[in-house]
């Protein structure tokens, strides 16, 4: 007679959102926002008398060598990888920007573009979409179709944390310079 064995199949503990850490990243996002351009923050003006229009970009680069180490950092031919943040709107309580990265990627994977809401009054800032993918929930059940990983939401806003925190390095140079603002 055969004899058979039952394995029970572990089943990994449910995912559950840790809102509090999401939003901490949130905040943390708007304050990095608001040190590399400072005409961000709202109802300010600037030396110019002006408030940044719709349209203004400002261009964050490393080159090759870092000035601390001397290591390559970058391996491409330009060696230089350039982070933009463009603003496509800007309200009293709310500004939209365009954040993406150039950097010689290859036609078959395009360079990384994220739309994110500064949120003034809350003081935060909060992804809205990553490489045209918009609305992406907090949660996600496994399998699905739009194969996002169960915490993409929070994956993308930390993905925005490195991406600021990589330009407020010391061995990054700001190619646009900022308003000045004023209190």
């Amino acid at each position: 007679m055969l004899e058979f064995e039952y394995y029970e199949l572990a089943v990994p503990p449910r995912y559950r959102i840790d809102l509090a850490g999401y939003m901490q990243t949130c905040d943390d996002n708007y304050w990095r926002l608001l040190k590399l351009v400072p005409a961000l923050e709202s109802g300010k003006p600037c030396y110019s008398g002006a408030v940044p229009a719709s349209g203004s970009c400002w261009e964050f680069v490393a080159s090759a060598t870092g000035s601390r180490t001397g290591k390559k950092a970058f391996n491409k031919s330009n060696n230089k990888m350039i982070i933009r943040v463009r603003l496509l709107e800007i309200f009293r309580y709310t500004s939209t920007l365009e954040i993406s990265i150039s950097y010689g990627f290859p036609n078959w994977a395009p360079s990384p573009v994220m739309l994110v809401r500064m949120y003034h009054d809350a003081a935060t800032a909060e992804p809205l979409s990553y490489q045209g993918h918009r609305q992406i929930p907090a949660k996600n059940h496994l399998p699905n179709a739009d194969m996002y990983h169960q915490d993409e939401k929070r994956q993308i806003n930390e993905f925005l944390a490195e991406w600021l925190g990589w330009c407020l390095k010391p061995d990054v140079v700001a190619r646009t310079s900022d308003f000045q603002c004023v209190d």
